[in-house]
């Protein structure tokens, strides 16, 4: 298996998104949004705006939707060929091989992980917070392309803004579910500095890309709450207020 390419490279700014550079090179419109469009779900946003701020990122990006899933901090993956009828879909990770199909997961500080074949049209999205990397959401979205015929060694995967290993504090419970769950890589994720104990998302999610062969792998390195990029967080008090990360091949 040839070594994955791992590579830190900070999403570039254009008119309140956050566009993956990896992503970008291969056509696709694929990126993070930030808080001068609005939140784009979340308890604190009435359904009408969230819906309303989809709708014009979709429309400027050349789509006539965003598909989105129920997402409830697992590993379910989904396939979509249009947007779903109510009620979503309750997953953590959505698919499509369809051109002009703009998938969408919606986060604070958890981890959205964007995949594309470089030669293909299949892509993924993945929502990984700490349960969702700790249950393997984006190696079962890595798997799930492949079982539909994607070659792993020919996928770009984006690991977009999210909280960063320095601002993500975890409790001994929860440090100690993430070293059972994820065994030798969830020890490499964790760390303790001056008593408190972080757990580094980026890393746990980069192994288990790595670990299903993908080719080549870009950090975007943003911590959503002391990156200065203006992405909502939960860490920074915004609760219930949402980033949506994308991902489409346009028509």
């Amino acid at each position: 298996m040839t070594a994955a390419v791992v590579e830190l490279a900070p999403w570039r700014h254009e008119r309140g998104v956050l566009y993956s550079p990896a992503l970008t090179e291969l056509g696709l419109a694929a990126g993070s949004t930030t808080r001068p469009l609005g939140s784009m779900g979340g308890s604190a946003t009435p359904s009408h705006d969230a819906l309303h701020a989809r709708a014009a990122l979709a429309a400027s990006l050349g789509f006539d939707g965003v598909v989105r899933v129920t997402q409830v901090h697992g590993s379910g993956v989904v396939h979509a060929d249009a947007p779903f009828a109510s009620p979503w879909p309750r997953a953590d990770a959505v698919w499509t091989e369809r051109v002009g199909v703009l998938l969408g997961v919606t986060a604070a500080d958890c981890v959205p992980v964007l995949v594309a074949e470089a030669g293909g049209t299949r892509i993924g999205a993945a929502h990984a917070g700490w349960e969702g990397t700790t249950r393997g959401v984006a190696r079962r979205l890595v798997a799930a392309l492949r079982a539909e015929g994607a070659a792993p060694s020919g996928m770009v995967a984006s690991l977009g803004p999210s909280v960063g290993p320095c601002c993500y504090s975890v409790g001994d419970e929860r440090a100690q579910m993430v070293r059972e769950r994820l065994g030798a890589a969830g020890g490499r994720a964790l760390a303790r500095r001056d008593g408190v104990t972080t757990f580094d998302l980026w890393t746990a999610n980069v192994e288990q890309l790595r670990d299903e062969g993908v080719g080549r792998i870009e950090v975007s390195g943003i911590c959503t709450r002391c990156g200065g990029a203006n992405t909502w967080s939960r860490r920074s008090g915004d609760v219930g207020l949402l980033n949506l990360a994308f991902i489409g091949r346009r028509a």
